[in-house]
């Protein structure tokens, strides 16, 4: 079939055309009788009789005569018969793709944006689990920040985020995939921490602080101000994934989410304390655009990503 610009297009005659008869076309001509094609789509004998007569009358032509006890399609009928059958077949391929979608086909790359900590904690399982189903997806991290993630999803420029968004809009589909607590982190042979600290006692201590730990603008500092207190921090980094090497040498403590924190395991000079504070708990989300949302490579991935969470945080 040659390409056709959208100019060579009547859309006026068109939306006056019911497309359904179309599909009652190619019935009788294959079935070559009214009863027959009725019972191929599942309709009553007088529906296909009536797209019959609306066939003919739309064509100008009888699309099938009698010949003794037969019903023959005529010559524009077979004529046609091929074409119809074409554009059915793409239609069908184009309206009933998700069914056919198979991971394994896929060559393509997905973009997708996470924090540093989420990138550690989920991507090995994502990676190994997608190079098993989908082994022709390349699937490529963008160093965005934060702040900057949903803006890159609205433009078409990843097709996923994950992190901490406060701040959706309509157009943004969320799941959610944890709720994750806080936790301090300190050496203890250079700083007294109690071993169930309050608020106050940390306020009183000097903090190294991240702006980039999934926790949003502020929410630490937000909850000291709620309880009349005001941290100190004495050290800012980009990186939060530097925090437990800076603290191994300088009496800092770092308040930071749990998901962060139980990457520090194998640093067994340090202490880390849970927070049962109720204020602070971050809502950690996977976030797709509407416009993909039955775009069946990220409903895919989507699909494997939640199956890895719960694997990491079961």
């Amino acid at each position: 079939m040659h390409n056709i610009n959208m100019a060579d297009f009547d859309h006026t005659a068109l939306r006056r055309l019911d497309l359904n008869l179309l599909v009652a076309l190619d019935a009788l001509v294959a079935e070559r009788s009214v009863t027959r094609a009725a019972a191929r789509l599942c309709v009553g004998q007088p529906a296909m009789s009536h797209a019959l007569a609306r066939l003919r009358e739309w064509l100008g032509d009888d699309i099938l005569y009698r010949e003794g006890a037969a019903m023959v399609p005529t010559a524009r009928a077979q004529a046609l018969a091929p074409r119809v059958r074409q554009w059915l077949a793409e239609a069908q391929a184009m309206t009933l793709s998700e069914a056919a979608f198979d991971p394994q086909r896929v060559q393509e790359r997905f973009d997708l944006c996470l924090n540093d900590p989420l990138e550690a904690l989920l991507l090995p399982g994502l990676v190994a689990a997608l190079r098993q189903k989908a082994p022709g997806l390349s699937l490529s991290v963008r160093p965005v920040p934060a702040w900057q993630q949903l803006e890159q999803l609205d433009a078409g420029e990843i097709r996923m985020a994950l992190g901490h968004f406060p701040r959706l809009r309509s157009v943004h589909e969320p799941v959610l995939l944890f709720r994750s607590g806080f936790g301090c982190v300190y050496n203890p042979a250079l700083l007294k921490v109690p071993a169930r600290p309050r608020p106050a006692d940390l306020a009183r201590l000097p903090h190294i602080h991240t702006s980039y730990a999934g926790d949003g603008p502020g929410l630490v500092d937000k909850v000291f101000q709620q309880l009349g207190l005001k941290r100190q921090v004495v050290a800012h980094t980009a990186n939060p994934l530097s925090i437990p090497f800076v603290v191994k040498q300088s009496p800092l403590v770092a308040v930071l989410p749990d998901m962060l924190t139980r990457l520090f395991g194998s640093h067994a000079d340090l202490r880390i304390v849970p927070l049962p504070w109720r204020a602070l708990v971050l809502p950690i989300s996977m976030v797709t655009h509407r416009r993909d949302a039955s775009d069946p490579l990220v409903r895919f991935v989507s699909q494997e990503l939640l199956a890895v969470t719960r694997a990491v945080f079961a």
